[in-house]
């Protein structure tokens, strides 16, 4: 599997965020391999905040730390949502407006309704609102820790996102856990109507109060190829385009094209 570049003379500001905490493995894997043809500028949350969707801060004050791992400096830090590490990116830390924004690289999927919950996908929707093309990147495997094979995708991918068409800024990227030869391509995608997450494991906590803890990561029996749970079923990467405007604009028509007591 090859893609093919564009020779872009790349001069790119790039903001990259996620939802799993700003040392986790694949943000700073992603970082290592886009410094070369970008000025990257990491915000991420100091703490893990998978399934904060694009929530913000609002009761309580928000803090950005220079974070130092070995000795060296792998981004700024802050103790809020991932909306919250894109907007204080853009408005307070980054020098220049970026480019683009790119959240992830996530740990696990971010296809079909996973998108609602999720914090990766909110990080890249914020920067969408802003006015920013931004992209969302999961590598669809919970156990699967080699994140270089996504981020050797995502450098080979951003010579080409002049090809995609203007009017969309997100675009939800999921990427199977295989080699980067073992991928066998692109597919633009929709999002599959499917949940994932619906059951719950009961217990009863050293207090001996029972509690409920989300556990169900379901697989779909009968998958659409067109969708992005089919193309990562085929070995491909999944690429949706995403509207931020979620009015049913077919529903609202039909309302205002018949006479009706409303």
């Amino acid at each position: 599997y090859i893609l093919y570049t564009i020779n872009l003379g790349l001069d790119m500001n790039i903001l990259i965020s996620n939802d799993d905490g700003i040392e986790a493995d694949g943000i700073q894997v992603l970082a290592s391999y886009l410094k070369d043809i970008a000025d990257i500028t990491i915000v991420a949350p100091t703490m893990e905040k998978s399934g904060a969707s694009q929530s913000l801060t609002i009761h309580q004050p928000l803090q950005i730390k220079e974070i130092i791992r070995n000795n060296t400096f792998i981004g700024y830090g802050v103790n809020g949502t991932p909306a919250d590490c894109v907007k204080l990116g853009i408005t307070k830390i980054c020098k220049k407006k970026p480019d683009i924004v790119i959240s992830g690289i996530n740990r696990g999927p971010n296809n079909a309704f996973n998108i609602f919950y999720s914090g990766t996908v909110g990080a890249a929707n914020e920067g969408a609102i802003l006015g920013i093309q931004s992209f969302a990147v999961s590598m669809t495997d919970y156990h699967y820790n080699k994140y270089d094979s996504s981020a050797q995708f995502m450098k080979e991918f951003i010579h080409k996102i002049n090809m995609l068409p203007k009017n969309c800024l997100l675009y939800n990227i999921n990427i199977p856990p295989l080699e980067y030869n073992q991928i066998k391509g692109i597919r633009f995608t929709k999002m599959a109507l499917t949940s994932y997450l619906e059951n719950y494991t009961q217990g009863i906590d050293p207090f001996g109060d029972k509690y409920y803890w989300l556990s169900d990561f379901r697989r779909p029996e009968n998958i659409d190829c067109t969708t992005d749970d089919g193309a990562l079923k085929d070995g491909f990467v999944s690429i949706s385009p995403i509207s931020i405007d979620r009015t049913d604009y077919s529903t609202l028509n039909e309302i205002l094209s018949k006479d009706s007591i409303w």
